[in-house]
């Protein structure tokens, strides 16, 4: 199968242009006498284009004495049918758009014939006095033997017995024997062209471009000059192989950052698969080390027709259509129907066929539409992003309508002789090629864009939240301020060291006018609004009955009350206590740390937290203080605190510090690595006050 025609790209490419022919044509003796006249060649250091008119037959050579029939010289050609290689002006390969092109046999009377064919051409060089070599075709379908006088020169695909393996085509160079002592030589190539062939490329069989006769070095150069071409042609396609290679590990990272969102990952595989697809492409064509047939089944049936269906579900992501699930559906589905119409026009060329011959044409007619099809698709996408956002759609439409252009290049080129290939600075770039490289910065701008407003809303919503945060700290803070405090019995001091702007902590030390003393010290677990919340309904009950005279278990009641039902999953540990003007305290925990009455822990029974069951069972812990006995309570922020090496202040160092001012025991804890909200409360008992 033809890559691409060079012969105009060579001499622009590399400064280098064959000469012209030397038209200059004599009449020889023939050796057999139905044999034409030869075609008289002078070369001189210059190398000649062979245009012919070439004598063309279908079908293979009946072998005499093991060696082909149709190679030998002298063998009668007169009935054979004449083939022109001489481009015609303007003419232009309808696969890639480079200039002299020449139709193979399916447009000169051949449209069906697959399989073998020959070519013959008798020469006379007037000056052989250099060993002659020739340059085959750039472009040819698919596999071909050259012959010299009945010699075999050599060959490009690989000739068996059993079948023969054709590669992807490319320019190679072979040297011919000595020509007779006049000069004349017969030239015959067999050709074999696979069945799928004429469904793969238009114009199908045999050369597209003439063969050039000439001495080594000169052959050597052009054969060179080819090479050259072939790899400025794709010169652009490894440009966008390398961008699409650097962008694809950034999309996977930033898809790894947020799971959630298949978008990136949608793009990163569509970036992947097309340096994949390409360097099929370029090991096959460059380098014949995979065949055609293996080339075919990897790149066009297996990986080629998931690019568009990629770019289908990174589109579809992008402008959140996942209402709209019938577009992944039916991309995949058009998908897995291109497969099968590719694998029934495809596979022939490596010798396998799946369908009859008679239903390979309207296998590829569908897969045409198929094709057509998704690129409906992506139009859809591109209509409905329009009205969810019209400048990202708007930038998104040239580089889609781009690529789905190119898709159709073959086509378009076909009917209309657009060219779908530009040489900037001499490297080739594809309409495909540009497509995707203006898609893929088309995406960056689209995703910085994205960025940047993501990046103002969340400051946006980030100075919200700090607000309202400030606004619950000033609120917090005044529920939790206690009732300034005047009594000749006891002398409270409070610390109160949220981890967070707010806290889950909450206490209260109320007096009542019978001088007692009301302690209520509690930890909500959780932390932030939620948690300040509940400390405020429960600071607000626990102030409406404190005038009441009600026992700590009765209190710790009416706080589960409050946090029944409107919890949403939090709970409170609570310690209420109180202490009446004669030193008789009476204290009843729902799960939280007991207090420390100078510096001991007191034991004393507990219950569950609040909000865990409809009742609670606290009971009532009593005793007597004497005149400078300390109590402190505190929340297990305390107790809690976590140092660099992940070690606990734990209860002994709590217990060593519970007579010291609370404002120390904060210090402590703070500095050795706070967790959590702290909270520590100390009263001492002055003594009953003596009467004047």
């Amino acid at each position: 199968m033809r890559i691409l025609g060079f012969i105009g790209i060579l001499a622009m490419l590399s400064g280098f242009a064959p000469p012209p022919l030397h038209a200059q044509t004599t009449a020889l003796p023939p050796k057999v006498s139905s044999v034409e006249p030869v075609e008289s060649i002078t070369l001189g250091s210059s190398a000649a284009t062979l245009p012919g008119p070439w004598k063309f037959a279908p079908g293979d050579s009946p072998v005499v004495n093991g060696k082909p029939l149709w190679a030998q010289p002298g063998f009668d050609d007169s009935n054979w049918l004449p083939m022109d290689l001489a481009p015609k002006t303007g003419s232009i390969d309808p696969s890639y758009g480079t200039p002299g092109f020449v139709s193979g046999w399916s447009e000169h009377g051949f449209p069906d014939l697959y399989g073998y064919a020959w070519y013959r051409l008798r020469v006379r060089v007037t000056d052989p006095g250099k060993p002659l070599w020739i340059k085959m075709p750039n472009d040819v379908d698919d596999a071909y033997q050259v012959y010299a006088d009945g010699h075999y020169v050599g060959e490009f695909g690989d000739f068996k017995p059993q079948g023969v393996k054709v590669y992807s085509a490319r320019t190679f160079s072979f040297p011919l024997p000595p020509p007779a002592p006049d000069g004349t030589m017969e030239l015959a190539i067999r050709f074999y062209m696979t069945a799928g062939t004429r469904f793969l490329s238009l114009d199908a069989g045999g050369m597209h471009e003439p063969p050039v006769l000439g001495p080594a070095s000169t052959i050597r150069l052009l054969q060179a000059a080819d090479d050259d071409a072939n790899f400025h042609f794709y010169l652009g396609s490894i440009v966008q192989a390398l961008l699409f290679l650097l962008v694809a590990p950034l999309a996977l990272w930033a898809w790894f950052k947020r799971r959630r969102d298949h978008t990136l990952l949608w793009l990163f595989l569509a970036l992947v698969i097309s340096p994949i697809v390409f360097g099929l492409i370029l090991v096959g064509n460059l380098a014949s080390v995979i065949s055609l047939g293996a080339n075919q089944i990897l790149g066009n049936i297996l990986i080629s027709p998931l690019v568009l269906p990629l770019w289908v579900m990174f589109w579809w992501n992008w402008f959140g259509l996942r209402s709209k699930r019938w577009i992944p559906r039916a991309a995949w589905l058009l998908w897995l129907a291109r497969v099968a119409a590719e694998a029934c026009v495809r596979l022939p060329t490596s010798g396998h066929n799946i369908v009859p011959r008679a239903w390979m044409a309207g296998c590829n007619s569908a897969s045409v539409a198929l094709l057509a099809a998704l690129g409906v698709l992506l139009v859809v996408i591109l209509v409905e992003g329009f009205r969810r956002d019209r400048t990202e759609a708007l930038a998104a439409a040239f580089p889609i309508l781009l690529f789905e252009f190119s898709s159709f290049n073959a086509y378009f080129l076909h009917t209309f002789g657009f060219s779908g290939q530009f040489y900037p600075f001499g490297i080739g770039f594809s309409i495909a090629a540009i497509a995707q490289i203006l898609m893929v910065l088309v995406i960056g701008a689209l995703v910085l864009r994205r960025f940047l407003h993501n990046q103002v809303q969340e400051e946006l919503a980030r100075q919200a939240v700090a607000q309202e945060l400030e606004q619950a700290q000033e609120l917090q803070q005044r529920v939790l301020v206690p009732e300034a405090l005047q009594s000749p019995f006891f002398r409270v001091e409070s610390e109160y060291r949220p981890a967070q702007t707010v806290g889950g902590d909450f206490f209260q030390t109320l007096a009542r006018p019978d001088g007692s003393l009301l302690v209520v010290i509690g930890d909500v677990s959780g932390k932030g609004i939620s948690a300040a919340m509940l400390v405020a309904v429960l600071v607000g009950a626990a102030r409406s009955r404190a005038k009441e005279n009600i026992a700590p278990a009765a209190m710790l009641n009416v706080l589960n009350e409050c946090l029944l039902g409107r919890s949403g999953g939090h709970f409170a540990t609570c310690v209420v206590a109180e202490l009446t003007p004669d030193g008789t305290v009476r204290i009843a925990n729902a799960g939280h740390l007991p207090p420390y009455l100078n510096g001991e822990e007191m034991r004393m029974d507990g219950s569950l937290p609040l909000g865990l069951s409809g009742e609670t069972e606290a009971s009532t812990t009593a005793f007597t203080l004497q005149p400078g006995d300390h109590l402190t309570f505190l929340t297990d922020g305390v107790v809690e605190a976590t140092d660099a090496k992940n070690k606990l202040f734990g209860f002994e160092r709590t217990r060593a510090i519970s007579r010291e001012p609370a404002a120390e025991i904060v210090r402590q804890a703070q500095s050795f690595g706070q967790q959590d909200d702290i909270t520590v409360l100390g009263i001492e008992f002055a003594g009953v006050a003596e009467p004047i």
